[in-house]
């Protein structure tokens, strides 16, 4: 029997244990007598120095990719769950500081109440912890901006000897910190920059693949936000496109209540016959003809499109947090076309397989050392395989998202980490300039290996490290 445990985890009998699962309910990734969760820094603290040889991974709202934070294999581990330390901690007229325990809709709410927004695109899952999006480097979209890390300001770490540290931007370590996959130390609070916040109107507007093409990089330029769905199998392409609202339009928002507010009463009909379609081999892929997961929901709000005004939160912040085997991976910009065309080949080649389109989120160079986008403006590409209630999935999605990785590597493209990604695909080293600087600051700042587990030891090449 599974039972919900807060908002997002659930547990599980497996064995004679009572095991943590993983968001969607299909993976372990920690013993319950494992999960940690202080009640304060100083608990935190205590833990670090009192049990010098203890190792510890962080989980937010264990929505990543379950290896990068199970312990379950390292009995002797423990999981750390922030779940304690949250909330805001400062604010003044040009930046907020939270906790990084936060869900980031909770941030999100606080700062549209303020007037104010963060000058990056938020990811489109609310529930995230601040620090665990920050972390793995969530992401929106928009050549303007890159990461929710480029919004950071300062942050508080506690390293491994349970030290406290501030760093601030202009520490030449920044930019391993602010996006350090857990490896580094545990973040406790972040100091982002804030904004007036803006009005939007999202266009939306369906075309086909050649126009995609010809236009997609220089519409990304013109626009503040712009977000693509490429369904590959009818070269269909939905857009949204999302800039600050008119003045008119922006009254029309405040009259409404500040609820989103649809523009005209017509509708957009050309995707419903694909949306029909698409809903028809998901049900059949994910074992529900009744349709009534929630999975379904994240492919009819493309039916019947209608222009909105919103802020943009309300407006981008839309995913549904349905499970799901989730891969995304940056190309960079200049190679975008190239990777669509592997991709249209991939499809037909391969018809029938997809039941959800290509996500295509363009953003701007980065900070972080450890992010796909370090230095260079990119294409994310986004493809997933939605589960059933049973945790199945439909033969061959594994050997799927490998085959979509793999034609995208070749390309100088690198993978989310927060999401499923095949790490031998790739040339870390070679690709990401900072990678040795990361792992030579990994190992001065935690020489005994204390914030790794078997993946991260994996994904960087490590031997076991022990006190």
């Amino acid at each position: 029997m599974t039972v919900h445990f807060q908002a997002f985890h659930s547990i599980k009998a497996l064995g004679e244990s009572q095991v943590l699962l993983n968001w969607s309910g299909t993976n372990p990734l920690a013993r319950l007598e494992q999960v940690f969760r202080p009640r304060s820094e100083h608990e935190l603290q205590q833990l670090l120095q009192q049990e010098p040889g203890r190792r510890l991974r962080l989980i937010g709202s264990s929505l990543s990719y379950e290896p990068i934070h199970s312990v379950y294999q390292d009995p002797a581990a423990l999981l750390v769950d922030l779940c304690h330390l949250t909330g805001r901690v400062a604010c003044d007229g040009q930046s907020v500081t939270y906790r990084a325990g936060t869900q980031v809709d909770t941030l999100y709410a606080d700062l549209v109440a303020m007037g104010r927004m963060l000058p990056a695109s938020p990811g489109v899952i609310g529930i995230q912890t601040l620090g665990g999006a920050l972390s793995t480097g969530t992401h929106g979209q928009g050549l303007g901006q890159s990461s929710l890390c480029e919004a950071v300001l300062g942050l508080r770490v506690m390293l491994a000897s349970g030290e406290v540290i501030g760093l601030e931007r202009d520490d030449p370590r920044f930019g391993a910190f602010v996006m350090g996959l857990g490896c580094l130390g545990i973040l406790l609070e972040v100091r982002l920059a804030t904004v007036p916040n803006r009005i939007m109107r999202c266009t939306k507007f369906t075309t086909d693949y050649a126009w995609l093409r010809e236009h997609n990089e220089r519409v990304n330029r013109e626009h503040a936000f712009v977000k693509s769905w490429w369904f590959a199998w009818t070269g269909e392409c939905h857009l949204w496109v999302v800039d600050p609202a008119s003045q008119e339009e922006t009254a029309r928002y405040h009259a409404n209540g500040d609820a989103v507010l649809e523009l005209s009463a017509e509708r957009d009909e050309r995707m419903n016959a694909t949306i029909e379609h698409t809903l028809s081999k998901m049900a059949r892929d994910t074992k529900d003809e009744q349709q009534a997961g929630e999975h379904f929901e994240t492919v009819r709000r493309f039916k019947d499109a209608s222009d909105l005004v919103g802020n943009v939160y309300q407006i981008l912040c839309k995913g549904i947090p349905a499970p799901q085997i989730n891969c995304e991976v940056a190309v960079p910009l200049e190679r975008m076309n190239e990777a669509l065309a592997l991709l249209e080949q991939w499809q037909q080649a391969n018809p029938g397989v997809l039941h959800y389109p290509f996500i295509l989120r363009c953003c701007g160079p980065s900070t972080a050392w450890l992010s796909p986008a370090h230095g260079r403006a990119v294409c994310w590409i986004g493809f997933l395989v939605y589960l059933a209630a049973d945790g199945s999935f439909v033969g061959g999605s594994l050997e799927q998202m490998r085959e979509l990785q793999r034609l995208l590597a070749p390309l100088g493209g690198l993978p989310h980490f927060g999401k499923h990604l095949a790490t031998d695909l790739y040339d870390f080293p070679r690709q990401l300039p900072r990678w040795h600087d990361f792992l030579a600051l990994r190992r001065a700042l935690d020489p005994h290996g204390r914030f790794l587990n078997r993946w991260t030891r994996d994904l960087f090449q490590l031997g076991e490290e022990t006190p």
